[in-house]
């Protein structure tokens, strides 16, 4: 039994490796009916056929998409899901912090029949989940558990707080992009923010000049300010939010960072598994904790670049089977 794991590939963004993803899906198929033998540090490993292909979270970026349209991450999609659907394997998709719209959907695509007989499934936090009864997923001697990530994200711990306070998914992010796509709000939310300046500002003006307005007048006065406000604060929003974002997002972290900097805590961990696979912090690498091996799957967005003297490597992927674990690069049209 083989399982092949990617996560971060942000489908829609604008670093986002499109054309490398969709080869490397390409690839992936070739591969029905054989094997690939290739040099894996000092021993050959074997790549076979998937039985299981992860989605470990931000496979779509629902928040920052090319000039922030959500129309651009249907258009770079509409391929690599269709090669995707091909496959086949089982194809789970786990929900990540940029894709979390697609949350209410984890009940209705479950383990739905595709055209050839494959499965569909979308998991809400993590794989396997907990309605299946099914603590892990065990390969050869050892147990592995599939998380996104952002988890371990202090910064997606108030989040999750108010989530939980609220009794409902909070995501001001998500709220502000869907209010953004609206056709109206969209194509005009530049003219809609000068119109809802004027607005304010005028309000103001005739309220100092003339206090004992019409009551009728106000209401007309706030329900225009309320129109103009909604369709331009999510798109001044939605321009500016990646900046605020990528000042607290732990981006870049090595999987040893992400475990000594204390953003996985170890004493609040329930997981049962040998192996924790996570992706989310866009750098691909392992590390031993005191209990469990961390594994990052790495991410499929920019170039190889060296950040706080470590190499970090892009297009990559984790490839297991019953001997274990292995991170994976995909370059130049093949495992590099």
């Amino acid at each position: 039994m083989s399982c092949i794991v990617v996560s971060d590939v942000h489908l829609g963004s604008e670093s986002c490796n499109y054309k490398q993803f969709c080869d490397f899906l390409v690839w992936i198929r070739s591969l029905d009916g054989r094997k690939e033998t290739i040099k894996c540090e000092d021993k050959e490993l074997v790549i076979t056929y998937p039985v299981k292909f992860i989605l470990l979270g931000d496979i779509l970026e629902l928040w920052d998409p090319i000039d922030g349209d959500r129309d651009n991450v249907v258009k770079q999609s509409i391929r690599p899901f269709s090669l995707l659907s091909d496959l086949r394997c089982e194809k789970i998709y786990v929900i990540g912090n940029h894709d979390d719209a697609i949350h209410r959907y984890d009940e209705k695509i479950d383990y739905e029949t595709l055209h050839n007989d494959t499965t569909l499934n979308v998991c809400n936090r993590h794989y396997p989940e907990e309605k299946t009864g099914i603590k892990n997923l065990k390969i050869g001697e050892r147990s592995y558990f599939f998380i996104h990530g952002h988890q371990y994200d202090k910064g997606q711990k108030i989040l999750a707080t108010v989530s939980r306070l609220t009794g409902q998914r909070w995501n001001p992010l998500n709220w502000f992009q869907i209010l953004f796509n609206i056709p109206f709000t969209k194509n005009n939310w530049i003219k809609n923010s000068f119109v809802f300046l004027a607005l304010v500002f005028g309000g103001w003006y005739l309220w100092a000049v003339a206090p004992k307005l019409n009551f009728g007048y106000i209401l007309i006065w706030a329900a225009l300010t309320g129109f103009f406000a909604l369709s331009s604060i999510p798109g001044i929003i939605t321009r500016t939010q990646r900046k605020f974002y990528d000042a607290k997002k732990p981006k870049d972290k090595t999987a040893e960072q992400i475990i000594e900097d204390e953003y996985y805590q170890e004493q609040k961990d329930t997981v049962v598994a040998d192996v924790i696979v996570f992706g989310h912090t866009h750098f691909a690498s392992s590390y031993v904790g005191k209990k469990k091996l961390f594994i990052n799957s790495g991410c499929w967005v920019g170039e190889d670049s060296i950040i706080d003297d470590k190499q970090r490597y892009t297009n990559t992927f984790v490839y297991i089977d019953e001997n274990g674990a292995y991170i994976l690069k995909w370059s130049k049209g093949k495992i590099a």
